[in-house]
């Protein structure tokens, strides 16, 4: 398309949570990103692999909860398209599947300013996917509908067709409808789908701490309500929820429980070990960029506040106590500013000697099989380092 001016808008996909889900053509659109505008469902460890000298900036987007307004979005996309920059606007899931790409790119368009859309994958598929569901299946399920569980309108109530709803698909999606999930069972019951009809809810879908819920359509709320489930949720109608029983995979604390950001700094056996625990579905983020002295870049700064902002880490690889003792400052100040009561542990992966009081710091020994190596992280406990000599 035409514009008059050489900055570009790029609306990437993030993907549901998983870091490791965004498209290749996105992660490259991220990496050479001169400004990079992202909403709270793009997971932060996606901003570790942008440019760190990039400028973020943090939208929020929960339902009813806006850190900008969209008009204040529209402004920010002019303004730095205008100047020149390559914008990315870093998106949760699919920017076309309720992400509001169409009014941003519409925008765009009116002020004749480039822009492009790069696809994502959405949760709605992808949260049912790592609870082992399907959206389609020949014995259960040959048509699925998603639908916004969540309206613009002020009390936040979808306006839905029920009735063609209810008859028209075998499995329907809904996103955002935690708080309207006893409304959304009462009228898919009221026009025509059974009360026992099986349901699943799977809450931060691709994310270490994913958690699932099944239910039937009469119990959903109870079920809600019981399991304290709150957004990002997905809720999945339709017999073909029942395979989750059968064929639930994704395990995230099946070798650790631990969530996990590291720095490798481009040592070797940190990023092997790193690498081989993303393998086993271990909740990890990463980044070879090192941590310098002073303060830390802006990608870095912005993926760690995040990270601690949603509870998704709880330890942090480091390849020495050099580079510990430059980033615990940073993230301490992080924690105070937050009014969290996260505190991270600290991994160190040589035998740097450090003061007997870092009670935060460990030290694993890389040499060791990646087997024992996660028995160690397991049981942190049992081996702080006091002394080189100790261990």
């Amino acid at each position: 398309m035409g514009s008059n001016y050489t900055g570009i808008v790029s609306f990437v996909g993030a993907g549901p949570g998983d870091p490791e889900l965004i498209t290749a053509k996105g992660l490259r659109k991220l990496q050479q990103a001169d400004v990079v505008i992202y909403d709270r469902l793009a997971h932060p460890g996606l901003l570790l692999q942008a440019s760190p000298d990039a400028k973020f900036i943090y939208c929020g987007k929960q339902p009813c909860r806006h850190t900008l307004r969209q008009h204040d979005i529209h402004h920010e996309l002019r303004v730095h398209a205008r100047h020149g920059s390559r914008v990315v606007r870093l998106k949760g899931g699919d920017p076309g599947v309720f992400g509001r790409v169409g009014e941003e790119a519409e925008e765009l368009q009116k002020h004749q300013i480039r822009f492009e859309i790069i696809p994502g994958v959405t949760s709605g598929s992808a949260a049912p996917a790592y609870a082992g569901v399907p959206l389609t299946h020949r014995e259960h399920s040959r048509s699925y509908t998603v639908v916004t569980g969540h309206g613009k309108q002020q009390d936040g109530m979808p306006d839905i067709q029920w009735h063609g709803l209810a008859a028209g698909s075998d499995t329907i999606v809904f996103y955002m409808g935690v708080k309207h999930a006893g409304w959304i069972a009462e009228q898919l019951t009221q026009h025509g789908r059974s009360p026992e009809e099986p349901v699943l809810i799977v809450q931060w879908g691709t994310y270490g701490k994913q958690q699932s819920a099944a239910a039937s359509l009469a119990r959903l709320e109870e079920t809600v309500n019981k399991e304290q489930i709150a957004n990002p949720a997905i809720i999945v109608v339709g017999s073909v929820t029942a395979m989750h029983a059968r064929t639930q995979w994704f395990n995230p604390g099946r070798k650790t429980v631990r969530n996990i950001a590291a720095f490798t700094d481009g040592a070797p056996g940190l990023q092997q070990f790193t690498d081989y625990l993303q393998d086993e579905q271990t909740a990890i983020c990463h980044t070879e960029q090192p941590i310098d002295a002073g303060c830390l870049s802006s990608n870095a700064e912005h993926a760690l506040w995040r990270l601690l902002e949603e509870e998704l880490v709880d330890t942090i690889f480091v390849p020495n106590y050099a580079s510990c003792k430059r980033l615990k400052p940073n993230v301490n100040r992080m924690i105070s500013e937050l009014h969290t009561t996260a505190s991270p542990v600290y991994i160190i992966f040589d035998k740097e000697a450090f003061p007997s009081d870092e009670e935060d710091v460990f030290y694993i020994d890389p040499s060791l099989s990646f087997e024992k190596m996660t028995e160690q992280l397991n049981s942190l406990t049992s081996f702080p380092v006091k002394t080189p000599a100790g261990i």
